[in-house]
């Protein structure tokens, strides 16, 4: 017998398997392939952003790389709550909403402006800031649970985890000309703003008693910190280069 717990969760007997279990099961590519295609896409991404003359192509696959990275979440994803999607969608909107906010006011990061290749934009945000905002969060808060089984203590965790993904990725975002901020400097209410949006947007997940399950995404959560770290430092090396 199969039937949806109060939570949103999936209760089945022995054996047996839901329809939406077993449509993904079918279709669902072996984990150890997306951990080899992991690093293999961003070690291809640095290569790419070393490299002059490839350079500029490589900048304007960026957004692309945030829908593939979630692409490769729904794909390792096991979390066995439907509520995941009404989440998901909750964070994404809210993610875009507070880029729209933030690049039209200044008031919520500071004051910035997005390139025209980070893809189509709604009101002066591109709209795979909302996919970023998605990926980033699901990769945080997936990371954040071996930490406690205290749900207070793993969404703060969670905010934690992406400061410090931000503040590897500013940048390394500015190098490659996907944001850049009045004066050339990012302040500090951008990390705070970041924390306290993170914080909010991580509750949902205990909240509404969602916990995600994906074996890989620790995986890709510090495959971008290493990418991050070394655009910086391909970044740092022309610039020494140059004088």
């Amino acid at each position: 017998m199969i039937e949806d717990k109060p939570d949103g969760s999936i209760i089945n007997s022995p054996g047996l398997q839901t329809g939406d279990d077993d449509h993904r099961s079918r279709f669902r590519i072996p984990e150890k392939v997306l951990w080899k295609f992991i690093w293999i896409f961003f070690t291809v991404g640095i290569i790419g952003m070393a490299l002059p003359w490839s350079r500029e192509i490589f900048i304007r696959l960026v957004p692309l790389t945030f829908v593939v990275c979630l692409v490769i979440i729904g794909m390792a994803d096991h979390t066995q709550n439907r509520k995941l999607y009404w989440i998901s969608g909750m964070i994404f909107l809210a993610g875009w909403l507070v880029e729209v906010i933030g690049v039209n006011t200044g008031i919520l990061f500071g004051h910035y402006g997005y390139s025209l290749h980070m893809g189509p934009a709604l009101f002066g945000a591109p709209l795979v800031m909302g996919i970023s905002w998605l990926m980033l969060l699901y990769l945080a808060v997936t990371v954040a649970q071996p930490v406690s089984e205290n749900p207070a203590i793993r969404t703060l965790m969670a905010a934690v985890l992406m400061v410090v993904l931000d503040f590897l990725l500013e940048p390394a975002a500015i190098w490659m000309k996907m944001w850049q901020w009045e004066g050339g400097n990012v302040p500090f209410l951008n990390y705070l703003t970041w924390f306290f949006v993170s914080l909010v947007l991580a509750s949902l997940f205990p909240l509404f008693k969602v916990t995600t399950r994906n074996r890989l995404a620790s995986q890709l959560y510090f495959a971008q910190l290493i990418f991050f770290i070394l655009v910086t430092a391909i970044a740092f090396v022309e610039k020494l280069i140059a004088g």
